[in-house]
């Protein structure tokens, strides 16, 4: 028996890919796509161990798990601990599918007397034809039910992709659709959409920062001033808002010139609205960064184009 070194890896590598990638679809990581290539790489050298009985410990139970915690933190890098678990469980529940979809695809296309002879001594292990034959099903058993999954999910709990534009800089982050916030700004009548200071820092005047890097978004005096100082280099409203379990405050927002949401493989262009800085997180796993007022969506777009 002889295995071809540069086989071995390639069937591996492609199979370790495929899992990343669907363990990314699935739990909306936002991850670089080198970091998926590199980690499939070093975890296609996984299976050589076999070769050098020296490492044999690196095959016993414990150490695939190990291994596999490794392999999930390279991929995605998470900094939050419940988002690194969605990611290590979808992991494991792919891995499952795919295995699974091999293992019965093999025994589906094969008679029971082929299956015996060859677990007779000619041959114990699984053809890699089908294992990827597996991976294939299992992908699209995957794809079917993550497409099913989502069009199951309100409105109200819509991950969506935005990005707003000021005076020719933009950032782009994860929003939330919440049908919960209903926060208008009372003069203009403008929905607000609510949005993590340290996302659209970038897009603010220095004096503004100055504000909330030291903590001063609740000092009036201070805010006032700020809107005074700014002047017409970005337009500023003072927003009060009530939350439940909380004391009334105020939001300082601004208008940018438009923001952009794609929903549905479409982009949508909205410009009548404000942005609400808030100077916290919104979602301690990091899966999004601002509340969009379904009021904003419910408006009229400047212009719809397909991606």
């Amino acid at each position: 028996m002889y295995v071809v070194a540069e086989y071995l890896f390639i069937e591996n590598f492609l199979i370790n890919y495929a899992i990343l990638q669907s363990t990314k679809i699935i739990t909306r990581t936002k991850t670089k796509k080198s970091r998926i290539f590199i980690t499939s790489t070093i975890s296609a050298l996984y299976p050589f161990v076999l070769f050098f009985p020296m490492l044999s410990f690196l095959t016993n139970f414990f150490m695939k798990i190990i291994i596999s915690i490794v392999i999930v933190k390279l991929a995605y890098n998470s900094k939050s601990l419940s988002l690194y678990l969605k990611q290590l469980s979808a992991f494991y529940v792919i891995s499952f599918v795919f295995a699974g979809a091999s293992i019965g695809t093999y025994y589906f296309t094969n008679s029971y007397e082929d299956i015996l002879f060859k677990y007779n001594g000619v041959n114990h292990s699984i053809p890699m034809k089908y294992i990827f034959l597996g991976v294939i099903l299992g992908g699209i058993m995957i794809k079917g039910i993550f497409h099913y999954y989502q069009e199951k999910v309100s409105k109200e709990k819509e991950l969506l992709d935005t990005t707003i534009y000021l005076n020719d800089q933009k950032v782009c982050f994860t929003a939330l659709t919440d049908t919960g916030n209903s926060l208008i700004e009372p003069i203009s009548k403008s929905p607000v959409f609510v949005v993590e200071y340290k996302v659209i820092k970038g897009l603010l005047p220095e004096r503004l920062k100055n504000i909330y890097d030291n903590n001063r978004e609740e000092d009036f005096t201070a805010l006032q001033g700020a809107i005074e100082d700014v002047g017409d280099e970005i337009i500023l409203r003072l927003i009060p808002f009530k939350a439940v379990g909380a004391k009334n405050g105020i939001l300082l927002g601004f208008r940018p010139d438009y923001i952009t949401v794609t929903e549905d493989s479409y982009e949508k262009i909205y410009n009548d609205l404000l942005i609400g800085i808030f100077n916290d997180k919104l979602s301690h796993d990091d899966q999004y960064q601002g509340l969009l007022n379904v009021n904003i969506l419910n408006g009229g777009d400047l212009s719809v184009k397909e991606n």
